[in-house]
């Protein structure tokens, strides 16, 4: 058996006689790994510190990508990945320089990339700093598939619980995530804090749903806004859309929720769209509709065969090699944020038969692209200790493995 972990940019070798000495009689793990296996290490010396145990199938392979102490940051959270028009696997996340809360903490917001399918990852790219108006945090990517333009899309300034809202910005990449443009601030085509304000949206707070926003089959641009009233203990959700590459953007015009959390969109064969939900206080995802090109949405209805355990998760369309699927990460434990797992709908998203666990260990927020082989290539937040500080892994696993499913 031959396992490997990443230091840095490097690859190491280590045999199964080697790693038995390592982790000796206190870390009992069986482990069957029969394509490429993740080991991390600790920062200090070469302490083991998890071990998958998943049986994977051949194929799947794993990385770590952001580690607690790497780049002069206490703390990484909230995963985003796309597959640039390069080909090329671009990522985002929070790095919570000091504590792991949220904002209006010191956060900014950074990128790793990879040219390999994510066997290795680049150095740390800063995508947005925090400044004296606050930390950047909550990152979303789209590409545009027409120029190749990568948005990352987040939140700067203050955090929900603040009594003004974040400023939603806008940072852009022309080069397949080498680099970043300067953010733009939507603020003043989006919300108002004016009472007597109509659209856009009158709010005392807000933010940008973070992990993936999506582009539409006629371009448009689309992300889902979190807002919060005073005196009102219940956030809405809308969709935020831009049909001109993300220099002006627009609201829709209902929430799709009057009680949600972070929410992703995903388009289907026939055009139209579904919000998927973050359920505050149900145990099922939720589930909203738009017809229109989410202009507007249908009430939320809840979804059988999704549960939900409070927690943020992608879903996407899988549209190709004679499959039409759609594809939802959340953890697979419906009482608490373990074993983030891969659900499966091949009717549109009306029941999900089929389940694949990604780990089994404690995590959380997660985020799937697509890769030029058709593989699934997720990022999930993983607790090696069951405490709330995450590393966050990459796995990619082709689509027949997801499709089997778990064994009974």
């Amino acid at each position: 058996m031959k396992l490997y972990y990443l230091c840095g940019n490097y690859e190491n070798y280590i045999n199964s006689n080697t790693l038995n000495d390592m982790i000796k009689s206190s870390m009992k793990y069986a482990i069957r790994v029969s394509a490429l296996s993740m080991l991390m290490f600790g920062s200090i010396g070469i302490s083991a510190q998890q071990v998958h145990t998943a049986e994977w199938a051949d194929g799947v392979e794993r990385a770590l990508v952001y580690r607690p102490g790497d780049y002069g940051s206490k703390f990484y959270r909230i995963p985003a990945i796309v597959t640039a028009k390069d080909g090329s696997l671009v990522t985002v996340a929070d790095k919570r320089i000091e504590h792991n809360g949220d904002l209006p903490a010191k956060i900014d917001v950074v990128s790793r990339r990879s040219t390999d399918g994510g066997r290795t990852w680049s150095e740390y790219v800063t995508v947005a700093a925090h400044d004296e108006t606050g930390g950047c945090g909550d990152p979303a990517l789209v590409v545009d598939q027409k120029s190749g333009d990568i948005l990352a899309i987040f939140s700067h300034g203050n955090g929900l619980w603040q009594e003004t809202p974040a400023h939603i910005s806008v940072a852009r990449s022309k080069d397949n995530g080498l680099t970043w443009g300067p953010m733009l601030d939507i603020n003043p085509q989006i919300l108002t804090t004016d009472p007597s304000g109509k659209q856009p949206i009158k709010c005392t707070s807000a933010f940008a749903s973070s992990g993936r926003a999506t582009q539409l089959d006629n371009g448009r641009i689309m992300f889902p806004l979190v807002v919060r009233e005073k005196e009102n203990p219940c956030f809405k959700v809308y969709a935020i859309y831009s049909d001109d590459c993300g220099k002006t953007w627009m609201v829709s015009k209902n929430p799709a929720t009057a009680d949600g959390d972070e929410s992703k969109i995903v388009q289907l064969a026939d055009g139209s769209l579904i919000m998927s939900i973050r359920n505050r206080f149900g145990s099922l995802r939720k589930f909203s509709y738009s017809h229109d090109r989410g202009e507007t949405w249908s009430d939320p209805v809840p979804v059988e065969g999704l549960p939900d355990p409070r927690c943020n998760g992608d879903i996407i369309r899988y549209n190709r090699d004679g499959h039409d699927l759609l594809l939802q990460s959340l953890p697979g434990d419906p009482n608490g944020r373990n074993n983030v797992a891969i659900y499966v709908s091949k009717d549109g998203g009306k029941t999900w038969p089929v389940k694949k666990t990604v780990v089994t260990i404690p995590s959380a927020y997660s985020s799937m692209t697509i890769l030029p082989d058709g593989s699934i290539g997720i990022l999930t937040e993983e607790s090696a200790n069951g405490h709330y500080s995450y590393d966050i892994w990459y796995t990619r696993m082709p689509i027949e493995v997801i499709l089997a499913g778990d064994k009974k």
